[in-house]
């Protein structure tokens, strides 16, 4: 090789060798990540069962990455301050959100001045846990069954009265997706929250109420309520003594469901990781028992997974809400 030869052939390798350094660099950060504290944006108040299963495995998490997890609560606006706290966050990897469902689902269709459009501003990154929904009565309630409730309220057109916690909340729509695969028409009575949904039914206002296993099951254990049936779509450890809506009442199935999300733009590679660290965190025996005290139950998945999911329940619930003509407000 003549000495322009060599030349040429050094000067190519030096061009090779600074194009691939980029790359290799973005490689190694993904792979590094964290290098900072990893936020999560909670759109609960503190001490509510999402904001301790978070924290839980943020504890895991931590010791994982060797960087701190920080829980931020931004409660209010049925979520919608939470999910605005995202996204105006930087999508550099340090930001996420641990998110109710009914944050993405419902709340832009049911709450005017939402701007946020899930699609557009966010991507998914794990179902993280499902709390199915309870359909509970007076423990002296006449009702033994579903079946027997569902009959008692098509005698009587608007005349059984069933509490939630706020008209276009997740209870509300469980309730009304009962009446309207059931062609039953309940008395729907919607209380500023759960505590008083729970002291209307306890004394006797209303006939039933629909919330989560972890609200009523201090009452159910007393004897004071009794759990017709769960809307979960199976049978959930620590529920198996309660019969599935659905096979009463095709179709009853109703959860609240909490999930990862980003802002879009976030590196790939971290989410991907992000994905697999949280699922597996979410799966370690003592998580799926604080996650059962908290009357949740972990489902990791993959983002495509969420993805359908979350497509799914937007179009089940824009269908009850169409029924309804509930509107933004």
């Amino acid at each position: 090789m003549d000495r322009m030869s060599f030349r040429r052939s050094l000067l190519a390798l030096a061009v090779s060798m600074v194009v691939a350094v980029p790359g290799a660099h973005a490689q190694g950060a993904a792979v590094k990540w964290p290098g900072q504290p990893v936020r999560f944006v909670v759109p609960f108040p503190a001490g509510s069962a999402p904001d301790v299963l978070i924290r839980f495995v943020g504890v895991k998490l931590t010791e994982k990455w060797g960087q701190s997890v920080i829980v931020d609560n931004k409660p209010g606006g049925s979520g919608v301050i939470g999910m605005n706290t995202i996204l105006t966050a930087p999508n550099d990897g340090t930001t996420f959100g641990f998110v109710q469902g009914s944050a993405i689902s419902v709340a832009p269709s049911t709450i005017k001045g939402v701007t946020y459009d899930f699609n557009r501003d966010f991507v998914p990154v794990t179902l993280a846990a499902v709390a199915p929904f309870m359909l509970a009565v007076p423990g002296d309630s006449p009702y033994k069954t579903l079946a027997e409730f569902i009959a008692a309220a098509k005698a009587r057109p608007q005349g059984i009265e069933v509490a939630d916690n706020g008209r276009g909340t997740a209870p509300h729509l469980a309730s009304a997706l009962l009446g309207l695969n059931s062609g039953a028409q309940f008395l729907e009575v919607h209380y500023p929250g759960g505590a008083q949904a729970m002291q209307a039914t306890l004394g006797g206002q209303t006939k039933m109420m629909v919330e989560t296993y972890n609200v009523v099951a201090g009452n159910v254990q007393a004897g004071k309520m009794r759990v017709l049936a769960s809307m979960s779509d199976r049978v959930e450890p620590g529920l198996e003594s309660f019969p599935l809506a659905k096979n009463t009442v095709p179709g009853a199935v109703a959860f609240g469901w909490f999930a990862v999300i980003a802002k879009k733009g976030v590196d790939p590679a971290i989410l991907a990781k992000l994905n697999k660290d949280i699922g597996e965190a979410l799966l370690l025996p003592d998580v799926v028992a604080k996650s059962r005290e908290l009357g949740t139950y972990p489902r990791p998945g993959t983002p495509e997974q969420l993805a359908k999911y979350i497509d799914d329940d937007r179009k089940t619930w824009q269908g009850v809400l169409d029924k309804l003509n509930i509107k933004p407000e």
